[in-house]
């Protein structure tokens, strides 16, 4: 019998808990109703200046969320470039495109001259002393070296054409000790 008194004072107790809490919500969702959406002094406390601030800035807020990078630059280091392989690749190979190299030096056989090939924009040119190639005049020309005027008298070196270099490795050379953060 005394078991029976107990499941039925719990069960009292735990009803009358829940009427408690029905009737605290209540009298809260009713003075939740008294509250006005907006104050009466929104208009006293907030100057036109300062509402056209506010106004931007969550405009600005809002672009910043939505605002997609889409650009070479890390955003979180301003002045520095990310390149990988791919993108270093491509750059040494633009950079041997638009080196103006001399390859080698011959004899013509049919004029007897001596004449110089060079390699340029992805095109094989040739050109003997005194010819113009490519808006450089060549002014003598050597067993391994070329001399020509481009903005002044220049020696260009016989050269083969350079090997590419790897770079699937990380520059190592370039750690910086001031950036650590």
């Amino acid at each position: 019998m005394q078991l029976r008194f107990v499941k039925d004072l719990a069960v009292g107790l735990i009803i009358i808990f829940l009427l408690a809490y029905v009737i605290r919500l209540a009298t809260v969702n009713e003075k939740n109703k008294q509250i006005r959406a907006k104050s009466i002094y929104t208009n006293e406390s907030v100057s036109d200046t300062l509402k056209t601030r506010i106004m931007a800035i969550e405009s600005s807020i809002q672009d910043r969320q939505n605002f997609v990078f889409a650009i070479s630059k890390d955003p979180l280091r301003q002045g520095n470039i990310i390149k990988d392989r791919f993108d270093r690749t491509k750059e040494w190979l633009e950079m041997l495109r638009n080196t103006f190299r001399a390859t080698g030096t011959y004899l013509d056989e049919q004029s007897g001259r001596r004449l110089v090939t060079f390699e340029y924009q992805d095109r094989i040119l040739s050109g003997g002393v005194g010819d113009v190639v490519e808006g450089r005049r060549i002014t003598w020309i050597g067993d391994k070296t070329v001399g020509i005027y481009f903005g002044g008298p220049q020696t260009l070196e016989i050269q083969s054409r350079p090997v590419m270099p790897d770079f699937s490795k990380e520059d190592t050379k370039k750690t910086v000790i001031n950036d650590n953060y």
